[in-house]
C-alpha cells in the first residue's frame, strides 16, 4: 500500500534531480517523488524541508509529464530560504495535490489570454503547458508577461521557444529596460 493511502497527510519523499537558478532570487527545482503526484494545472502541492516547516506551491510544469514535478520558488522566507541553499541529490517532503485546478473544458474554443509577472508565472506556466498540449481545443492563445528588469524575467530560455510557437501570441515587458532589451518597456 503506497504512504499516501495509509495516510494523505505523510509527505512522500521526493528528490531533488535539478536546480534551475532562473533569477537571483527564483530558482525551479526538478523533484522526482517516489510516487508519482497526479495533478491538474491550477492545484498545488505542500513542499516539507524536515526540520524546518513546509509550504504550499502551485507547481510550474505540465501535468502531462508524470515522472517528475517542478515547482519555481522565490527566497522569501523560512522554508524558501533552506529550500533555496538545497543542492541536487537532498530529499524533501511533497504531499497533494490540493485544489480544484483550472477549468480547461470550459475554455475550449475560446480565446485565452494568459497575463502574469515575475514569479507569478510559475503557476502560468503549467497552465501554459497545458493548453500548449491541446492547441486544436482554443481558439487563440496569447500570454502577457512583465518583470521588473530583463535580469528578473522567469524561464529565459523557455520563453525563446515558446515566442517560435506559431500557435501562440508571446508579449513581455519589464519595468526598466536596460540598453539591450528590444521589447516593450513598462508595468504589465
Amino acid at each position: 500500500m503506497k504512504d499516501k493511502e495509509m495516510n494523505p497527510y505523510l509527505p512522500i519523499e521526493a528528490k531533488i534531480e535539478k536546480v534551475v537558478a532562473e533569477t537571483p532570487n527564483i530558482k525551479t527545482f526538478v523533484l522526482k517523488p517516489k510516487e508519482e503526484i497526479a495533478f491538474t494545472t491550477g492545484q498545488f502541492v505542500e513542499l516539507t524541508v524536515p526540520g524546518v516547516g513546509e509550504a504550499p506551491f502551485t507547481p510550474s510544469s505540465s501535468p502531462y509529464q508524470k515522472e517528475k514535478i517542478e515547482v519555481t520558488i522565490m527566497d522569501v522566507g523560512r522554508v524558501t530560504n533552506k529550500l533555496h541553499q538545497m543542492k541536487e541529490g537532498e530529499i524533501v517532503g511533497i504531499r497533494g495535490p490540493y485544489g480544484k485546478g483550472y477549468p480547461l473544458d470550459k475554455m475550449y474554443g475560446k480565446e485565452v489570454l494568459i497575463l502574469g509577472g515575475g514569479v507569478g508565472m510559475a503557476p502560468l506556466r503549467s497552465f501554459l503547458l497545458t493548453l500548449l498540449g491541446k492547441t486544436d481545443k482554443f481558439s487563440r492563445i496569447v500570454l502577457c508577461y512583465g518583470a521588473k528588469t530583463p535580469q528578473d524575467i522567469v524561464y529565459k530560455d523557455q520563453f525563446v521557444e515558446w515566442m517560435k510557437n506559431k500557435n501562440l501570441e508571446v508579449y513581455r515587458s519589464v519595468d526598466k529596460a536596460d540598453n539591450k532589451w528590444k521589447e516593450t518597456e513598462g508595468v504589465v
